[in-house]
């Protein structure tokens, strides 16, 4: 399932009230490396624009991580929980006998220069959520 389709899926899950709080989620800095979406762009708009501005602004992988967070700290634990198992593959526990399914090993992400060349506007893939550390080694 497309990243689009399933934060879409769980955004119809809130009732207006609860879509309203997570938008002004959305305009606060929660997490290192997420730009808030500024409320004026917010206002007024529905599930489906501040999906698209979500991925367009974070990437699938933040604007997942950036829901997760969003819906923790508004209580939605089951909600969150649905999304995790939903985007790593696994399954509900109510849909489910087992739950002792873990998600894959994410390989660390490394950006390298060759031959002595100099890496000036790298292109990142994997996560790119949480915090970083960068070192940078004179050859």
């Amino acid at each position: 399932m497309g990243v689009e389709l399933l934060l879409m899926e769980t955004l119809e899950e809130l009732d207006n009230c609860e879509f309203e709080k997570f938008k002004w989620f959305l305009s606060m800095e929660l997490m290192n490396g997420c730009k808030p979406i500024p409320k004026s762009y917010l206002e007024g708009k529905p599930r489906t624009e501040t999906v698209s501005k979500m991925v367009q602004m974070y990437g699938d992988d933040s604007a997942v991580n950036f829901t997760l967070e969003i819906l923790k700290k508004m209580n939605m634990n089951n909600t969150a929980q649905k999304l995790k198992n939903t985007h790593t593959g696994g399954t509900t526990a109510a849909s489910s006998t087992s739950s002792s399914a873990s998600a894959p090993a994410v390989a660390p992400t490394t950006i390298s220069a060759q031959q002595g060349g100099v890496v000036i506007a790298p292109t990142v893939s994997g996560s790119t959520a949480g915090s970083w550390n960068i070192t940078i080694n004179k050859a």
